[in-house]
């Protein structure tokens, strides 16, 4: 499962420049709406599965009056199921969209005040809309692209699909400013937002891989020498309990036969049958 917030500064499309319209943004994200005609892909939200392109910009655009000229307006968000979870979802538009606001739930919880303190807000009191997109399209520095074997705005083969999702940098009632690109893991911290959005897709729907391997990620990557260490060995005694839960006896080595009158283990009756003959032979 990859989730992440995009960073305009370092992503290096202009369709991400959030200090102005989101007009770029929605215009990218209803590329494949020509094609699809009436079977298109509405944005949803919290409360309603079918949004318009102008709807979107003009809500996003008007609930910023306490932004300045150079500040972030919106926020981009990324949710990418991985090809063996979408086939676990059957790559259902109504399970995607589920998820999609359970996410921003955990968005939305992932905010906390300057003393620590939660702001206890949910997926409603913040203004998003969502899109899911079936293919992702190469980018002018895509390797293929360089190499000729595909133009820049191809789709990417195979089953790609995913969600887009902006998010207004102020919340409902407009006088909260919600940044989740703030360097202070106090007031939103990232990497917990994409675990626990990771785990909650393996909880709720009885899936195992994206919380577990983005968790080892995340405690190998940042966690000190003696959490890497605990980590580890944790895992490797759940990897021991498992071969000991699932003992059996190897098919190639006989079994022993007890001799109940003697008390004493002896070799099976075609063993014991082959010795008699070798004897005999002598």
């Amino acid at each position: 499962m990859y989730v992440k917030v995009i960073n305009p500064k370092t992503d290096g499309s202009k369709k991400y420049d959030n200090s102005r319209s989101c007009i770029p943004l929605v215009k990218y994200l209803s590329k494949e709406d020509e094609a699809k005609g009436i079977n298109r892909e509405f944005f949803f939200n919290h409360q309603k599965d079918t949004f318009t392109a102008t709807e979107v910009i003009k809500i996003i655009d008007h609930n910023c009056p306490k932004i300045e000229k150079h500040e972030a307006k919106f926020y981009s968000l990324v949710i990418a199921p991985r090809t063996d979870e979408i086939k676990h979802l059957k790559n259902d538009p109504e399970k995607l969209r589920a998820f999609t606001r359970e996410v921003m739930d955990i968005y939305a919880q992932n905010f906390n005040s300057k003393n620590g303190s939660n702001k206890n807000l949910n997926g409603k009191d913040i203004i998003y809309f969502a899109k899911i997109e079936d293919n992702p399209y190469y980018k002018g520095n895509d390797p293929e692209v360089k190499e000729g074997k595909v133009k820049k705005g191809d789709p990417v083969p195979g089953d790609n699909t995913h969600i887009h999702i902006i998010v207004s940098r102020q919340d409902q009632t407009k006088t909260l400013k919600l940044s989740p690109l703030v360097n202070d893991k106090k007031l939103f911290y990232r990497e917990q937002f994409k675990l626990k959005s990771c785990e909650h897709f393996d909880k709720h729907y009885r899936y195992e891989g994206a919380g577990k391997e983005l968790e080892k990620h995340i405690v190998m990557r940042d966690g000190t020498i003696p959490e890497r260490i605990a980590y580890l060995e944790k895992e490797d005694s759940k990897r021991l309990e498992e071969l000991k839960q699932n003992q059996y006896t190897p098919v190639s080595q006989p079994a022993i036969e007890i001799n109940k009158e003697q008390g004493q283990e002896q070799a099976p009756a075609e063993t014991r049958k082959k010795k008699k003959k070798s004897k005999s032979g002598l």
